[in-house]
């Protein structure tokens, strides 16, 4: 019993060092980390509000944009109360999560299935090169696994003669991942038809597990009647528009199915079992390759944030906040030329929330008397197309500071 403790610890131990490695560099804060806590932030500073975050990539062919559920805000707040706004504290608290969802699969799995069979699916889990690229940013899509994996646990305890609270948590459970992805609620779907199968009372079963999707749904629903239900018909505007071919950003995203990631490590984990009973030496061969072909995909990169600039660091986005901050701007807006997000949400969550200065609004840029830019060295000003520096007609330029090797914040200035 204790070498099998010991064996635990030292998967844990592994899969720590393994996340918080070099972390500072290598953790994300890109646009939807940046949107996500400006958007929970405000709700303490300025005005609480029944939104989660606007996703605009995502909108109806008229232009509306679509919100998460409310309750991944929600949840920032204390972490944001307790951290002073950090983002760096509050992704570790990320990270933590998807460790703790690591014990979860070990400790359900060991139910479920037995020792080894856990010990398996704990690995096939926490070294998953994708579980560890989750667990280094802030994203609402980050529940999705630990959801997943309590969900299987409750269908298991309706199998084995479960009440009707376990039905009541299933439908809590997918209330809340269908707040962080709207298409959990074919999952949802499927977990209700697995509880009317188990179910003999069906109206009742399915009478608490609605209520269980209400709940953590309720400031959505609560907003919708105040607003001429704007999600409901945003929403079927949006999914009409998927069918008709003209929505934006439409495609089905690998991200969307997380919560079926702790179920694979389960039937993984069964699976290396069996074969374990038969001959050792090829299930530990089996599970080395898995861990070795994950450490060595792209998903993890040991020396700078996944999928984003060396440069782009959580320390060097503060730090271009801190230079605008050091040039005393007073109406001033913000550019980064560098994603999706050219209004600047990265700089515009420090310079709000750590320095006290707030830039003027997304649709303001015309009316600033400096724009502050984040963009490559030898970025083309002069023919770049985008409406914030098209909008702004500045006269000047200058050069405030670099950003690593191939970054600068620049500044431009009508006069």
């Amino acid at each position: 019993m204790r070498m099998r403790n010991v064996l635990v610890a030292l998967v844990f131990v592994a899969a720590l060092l393994l996340r918080f490695y070099n972390y500072e560099d290598r953790i994300t804060f890109g646009p939807e980390q940046a949107m996500s806590l400006i958007t929970s932030g405000r709700m303490v500073t300025d005005e609480f509000t029944l939104l989660g975050n606007q996703n605009l990539q995502r909108q109806t062919p008229a232009g509306h944009s679509l919100f998460s559920g409310a309750l991944f805000s929600y949840s920032l707040i204390p972490l944001q109360l307790i951290f002073s706004y950090d983002a760096l504290p509050i992704t570790v608290y990320f990270t933590l999560l998807n460790i703790a969802t690591g014990a979860a699969v070990y400790l359900i799995a060991k139910k479920m299935l037995g020792y080894s069979a856990a010990i398996f699916s704990t690995i096939l889990f926490l070294f998953f090169s994708v579980s560890v690229y989750h667990s280094l940013f802030i994203w609402n899509q980050n529940y999705l696994f630990l959801i997943g994996i309590v969900s299987i646990y409750l269908l298991h305890r309706l199998r084995k003669g479960g009440n009707y609270k376990h039905i009541l948590y299933l439908g809590v459970l997918s209330g809340v991942g269908y707040s962080v992805q709207d298409l959990y609620v074919f999952t949802s779907l499927l977990v209700l038809g697995i509880i009317l199968y188990y179910h003999k009372e069906r109206s009742v079963a399915v009478l608490f597990f609605a209520l269980g999707m209400i709940i953590p749904n309720l400031p959505a629903i609560i907003f919708d009647f105040r607003h001429d239900f704007y999600h409901l018909i945003t929403n079927y505007e949006y999914a009409a528009g998927v069918f008709r071919g003209n929505a934006t950003d439409a495609s089905l995203k690998y991200y969307q199915f997380l919560h079926f990631v702790p179920a694979f490590a389960l039937l993984g984990g069964y699976a290396l079992d069996r074969l374990y009973g038969r001959s050792r030496v090829p299930a530990v061969v089996v599970t080395l390759a898995f861990v070795l072909i994950n450490l060595s995909s792209g998903w993890i990169v040991y020396d700078r944030p996944t999928g984003m600039p060396a440069d782009l660091t959580l320390g060097n986005i503060y730090r271009a906040a801190g230079i605008i901050y050091d040039d005393s701007p007073e109406t001033f807006n913000v550019a980064v030329l560098v994603d999706f997000d050219t209004r600047g949400h990265v700089l515009r969550y420090p310079l709000e929330f750590k320095y006290g200065i707030a830039p003027m609004g997304v649709h303001s840029y015309p009316y600033s008397d400096n724009l502050y830019v984040l963009a490559e060295n030898d970025y083309d000003f002069e023919s770049s197309g985008v409406w914030e520096l098209s909008s702004f007609t500045a006269e000047s330029k200058s050069v405030l500071g670099n950003i690593g090797e191939n970054y600068s914040v620049f500044k431009l200035t009508k006069n």
